[in-house]
């Protein structure tokens, strides 16, 4: 979420009645710990929603709608509390999964009886603490009255706050689209800085925190590497210029000698957002240019199609628009790779990290 532009209006000029507003993206421009202790961080508004502490304003998406979608906000060092929320069309219905620290398990819609017991078990007012504790998927649905309160809370009532910064996952398992997301954060101001300052950084234009836990200013561990395949990726480009991603793919010795010939995908996915697209479009880059999926025949849209497996593969795809052009479609670039013996692999998105 944090790789959408976060637009705050900066408080008014002595006799002006014009607001300005202040862009940043990624969560490294967002929230850097800079500004008046126990206000807005990262921006310099003059309001304290919570005196003594310090607010993390989460972007707010106005006429922003993503269905069927999965996303993730950085819940960092030192948070004290969480609100988030959003909004659905009065009478709709719709089933979310959340888990904290790694992508929830769940990924089927919840049957009837499910939902009934997701709603009819809410407690949202203590949810926050939950997630936090408790390592399994936790489900939040719209109960159809327009408002849908995903997680709420303190971690507890003694104002205690988080000791390591990880990522909350959410992802949508049906239902209608979703808009206006919003929330906030309460942090202890001292330990939010130390943990910002810990926090190991993706190498794109708009860093977010790595996927692995960061180490906050009380303690914490890092999660171990991910064995196996690994995917990084990079832009080569810069500002102004077609996004142009620099694409790593490393393998074992053991893994290329059993596949001595791989091809690889490379996608964009445009998500539905109500206005030209209805449902999500799907176009696949190959070196000369974009194709969609004409099933069954996915090598015909390949960005390499079976070529030498090796230990280091790299790939340069240039997605024609730039950053910005991109951005302003919310638009999502994925990779995957079948190899001549196996089964085709999703590594999943790759830009915007």
């Amino acid at each position: 979420m944090h790789q959408s532009a976060h637009r705050i209006a900066l408080s008014l000029s002595s006799g002006s009645s014009g607001y300005t507003f202040d862009t940043k993206v990624g969560f490294k421009e967002q929230y850097a710990p800079t500004g008046v202790t126990g206000c807005a961080i990262g921006f310099g508004t003059g309001g304290c929603a919570f005196p003594g502490g310090g607010s993390l304003s989460l972007p707010e998406f106005t006429g922003f709608q993503m269905q069927n979608q999965e996303f993730k906000i950085f819940i960092p060092a030192g948070t004290r509390s969480f609100l988030f929320s959003g909004y659905a069309a009065q009478g709709t219905q719709s089933a979310f999964v959340l888990r904290y620290g790694k992508e929830p398990t769940r990924v089927a819609a919840l049957s009837g009886s499910e939902y009934q017991a997701a709603q009819t078990g809410e407690r949202i007012d203590s949810s926050f603490t939950r997630l936090i504790n408790e390592d399994v998927d936790h489900f939040v649905v719209h109960d159809g009255g327009g408002t849908l309160r995903f997680v709420g809370g303190q971690l507890d009532a003694n104002r205690s706050s988080t000791d390591q910064g990880k990522w909350l996952y959410v992802r949508q398992l049906s239902g209608s689209a979703l808009y206006d997301y919003q929330g906030a954060l309460d942090v202890d101001m001292p330990k939010y800085a130390a943990g910002y300052a810990k926090i190991s950084w993706t190498t794109s234009a708009f860093p977010d925190p790595v996927d692995a836990a960061s180490p906050g200013g009380g303690g914490g561990t890092t999660n171990p590497p991910v064995t196996g395949t690994t995917v990084t990726t990079s832009v080569l480009s810069t500002t102004g210029q077609p996004l142009r991603l620099d694409i790593t793919m490393t393998q074992s010795a053991t893994e290329v000698a059993a596949n001595p010939q791989i091809s690889t995908w490379v996608a964009a996915r445009i998500p539905a957002n109500g206005l030209f697209y209805t449902t999500d479009v799907w176009f696949f880059r190959k070196v000369d240019g974009w194709a969609q999926l004409v099933l069954p025949f996915p090598e015909t849209v390949a960005y390499s199609s079976l070529g030498t497996n090796a230990t280091s593969l790299k790939f340069t795809p240039s997605l024609d628009l730039t950053d910005t052009d991109l951005r302003a479609f919310n638009v999502e670039v994925y990779f995957g790779y079948k190899t001549s013996t196996g089964a085709f692999v999703s590594k999943g998105k790759i830009w915007p990290q």
